[in-house]
Formats: C-alpha cells, structure tokens, sequence
C-alpha cells in the first residue's frame, strides 16, 4: 500500500523494453539507482516490460508493479551473430506491440520515463498519454559515416548493431524534440552540446551523472593485497583485450609472482586463451560475482587496468576509484570531465607505453606508494556517489511536480 506521501506524488511510470537477458550493463544500474531515488522520494513506481525485465525486478527487490509486455522469454541464441540480432530485433517487437496494445493504462497525471534512446521505449513513451515526459540518454551513437568506414571501436565489422543503434537514436531525438512536455536527461557533460545540435532547449536538458556505487565500496572491508592487477567489463574489442592479454604477458615476464584478476562473465571467452598464451598460473577468473565480492577484489588489487578505446562515462573506472584502487587508462576524451587527474592517462592507443605505465605503478604500490593518497579522494568520493545522481534525478522529480501544480 502506498503511503499518504507517496499518494500526492504523482506516478513515475517506466518503459523497460530493452532488457532481454539477465545480464546486466551500467544502463540496468542507473535505471535501479533513479528508481530508488522516485521511490524515496515517494513518488509510485509502475513498469511496463518483459520476462526478463520481471527478473530484474526481483533481482533488485523493486516493487511486483508492473504490465508483462510480453508472452514469455524470447529464444534468441547468439545475438552477436546476425540471426542473433534479427530474432533481438523480433523479441523487441513483441515487446513494443505488448505495450502500445495496454497504453490506456498510463495516465495523463502520470510522468513516464525511458531509459533507453530505442523505438521499442520512445515510441510508446511519445504516444502515451502522460503530460510529463523523461528521456534518458546515455551515450552518443555513432555517425553514419562512422558506422559505414568503421571509424568508432565500438562498431563491430558486422556493422548492423551499429547502424541499427544510429538510426534509432536518430529517429527518437528527433521525435521527442517535438513531444510537449519532454525533458531528456543526460549522464556526461558532452551530451549537453549534442542535444543542443538537434535543437533541443537548454530547459528541455537535465543533468543526472552516472555514479559509482560508494555504500557498497564503504561497506567493503578492505583485505590484503593479493594481484597485482584487475579488470573488469565485456569481451569486445571496443574494450581493447588485446591490449590488456598483451600487457599481462609484458607483466608476466616483467614482474615476479605476478598476478592478476579478471572480473565478471569474461571467463568462458578469456580463460582459453589466457591458457594458450602460457598466463593460466597468473590470471584468475572470478566468474559473475555479487557486488560485494567485485569490490573486494577490486580493494584486493593494487592497480586497475582500462585500456578500452572508446567508453562513453567508465562506470568501473569510478568503481576502482571509489576503493581506493589507482587506474591506468588511455586517455578518452570521456575520463578527464569526470575523473580529472584522479586517473593515470596513457596516450591513445600506445599499447607499449601503457604495459610501462602499469608496471611503474605495480612497482610503485608493492613498495606502498598509491598517489589517491595525497589526493582529494574523500571528496572524489563524494561526487562520484550515486547520492549525487540521485539527488539531482529527485530535484527534477520535484520541479516537474511544482510545475504540474502550477498548472
């Protein structure tokens, strides 16, 4: 039942269309963080989505209110592959027509919100009949000229994700630039300049950074060094493996009782050829972990390494600063508007002088030198917290409320 304060807050209704699996990306992070932040503020939460959006749901504990948009779990095999992506493009269909066919359930006092730039959420998000309306963009898609010359790391040479990604995005900007009551909120500060080029108003932005999860680093005892370094993220090259299975081999040679922890669901992809290339003995796969035990290891290593080609914020960059853990990266254009100095930039994309720059730093923590410690990490700490997201996600909330009021 809801409480008497949440009843004067008017409704925040999700649109969750886009998850499909029970994997979970930063977006599905940010989304159960600006959930909690409508909640606290006592605003009810009602979600439209599918089965597997309904495990989300459970994973998270979030409230059991939603509309199922579809008959069951879709049967789509390997994504990446382009059977894969044409059965995903089927299962968000599903999804969309589940939804527009219980439309009547959103009301005009409602405010409906999307976390996805993706037709299968805009387009039910533009139709409905909510006054108030939310838009969240995450990350830049490519150009077109990008897409088709290959120009961005992140576009793969199959190259249909890609396109499919730009022209969704594309199509929903342009959209709901033209939706009364619109309001996009964005999670870095060069998005601001990119909406503006579609003609959006500056009062039609609003800045929600992404976050890193603080409480739970806090809570987080911090234990014994035990690798030397850690990863964490997909197996894509975007993310440049190849960068990093060369720079431990460098460190395997490099550096005695060298050793190494690799985060996450790369294990079945890595661990093969971490075998073949003679590092088995140095690298250990953690496999999926809870969020504790990622910031355990995370806290258990001495230095994280991240030598992706193209991020569009670095969510695990924070996660290994917010524990205290220094980081080597190349320097994207993303990191220094979020991170400033708090990270070691190596020059994109020297793979030799990042493998040197994350041995100097190895060195440099075995003998008890970590340079977070003459920095302001307190106060890092402070900005980077999903508090932070959070609070300006709330203020939003509450205007949009005010001025629903004055109406």
């Amino acid at each position: 039942m809801d409480s008497p304060t949440a009843a004067r807050r008017p409704r925040l209704v999700c649109f969750a269309n886009d998850i499909y699996n029970e994997s979970m990306a930063g977006g599905d992070v940010y989304f159960y963080f600006m959930v909690r932040a409508a909640l606290e503020a006592g605003h009810p939460i009602y979600f439209f989505g599918g089965h597997a959006f309904k495990k989300y749901l459970e994973r998270w504990r979030l409230p059991p209110n939603f509309t199922l948009t579809d008959s069951g779990p879709g049967q789509l095999g390997d994504v990446s592959k382009l059977a894969g992506q044409f059965r995903l493009l089927w299962d968000y269909g599903r999804r969309l027509t589940g939804t527009l066919s219980r439309l009547d359930e959103v009301k005009p006092d409602d405010i409906a919100y999307v976390m996805s730039d993706f037709w299968f959420d805009t387009v039910p998000l533009i139709r409905c009949k909510a006054r108030t309306k939310i838009l969240y963009l995450g990350m830049m898609a490519p150009t077109l000229k990008q897409v088709l010359l290959k120009q961005r790391p992140d576009v793969t040479t199959l190259r249909l994700p890609s396109l499919y990604y730009w022209m969704s995005q594309q199509l929903s900007l342009r959209w709901f630039r033209r939706c009364r009551g619109g309001i996009v909120t964005y999670c870095h500060p060069e998005i601001r300049d990119y909406l503006l080029k579609f003609g959006y108003r500056e009062a039609d932005l609003w800045y929600v950074p992404n976050g890193s999860d603080t409480a739970t680093a806090d809570r987080v005892p911090t234990p014994a060094k035990q690798f030397d370094v850690a990863w964490v993220g997909r197996v894509h090259p975007q993310k440049g493996i190849a960068d990093l299975l060369a720079t431990l081999a460098w460190l395997k040679q490099r550096l005695p009782d060298f050793r190494a922890v690799i985060i996450g669901k790369g294990k079945d992809l890595l661990e093969p050829v971490v075998q073949r290339m003679g590092l088995a003995e140095h690298v250990t796969f953690s496999g999926l972990v809870s969020e504790e035990e990622k910031f355990r290891l995370l806290k258990s290593s001495r230095v994280f390494v991240m030598p992706s080609y193209y991020e569009s914020w670095g969510i695990v960059v924070g996660e290994a600063l917010v524990s205290g853990v220094p980081v080597v990266a190349y320097k994207l254009e993303c990191y220094p508007p979020v991170f400033g100095d708090f990270v070691r930039y190596v020059k994109p994309f020297d793979r030799d002088e990042f493998k040197r720059v994350v041995e100097e730093e190895i060195c440099r923590q075995r003998a008890g030198q970590n340079y977070l410690a003459s920095m302001d990490w307190t106060g890092l700490k402070q900005r980077l917290g999903w508090s932070t997201a959070q609070n300006n996600f709330g203020k939003l909330l509450d205007q949009l409320g005010d001025w629903r009021q004055n109406k």
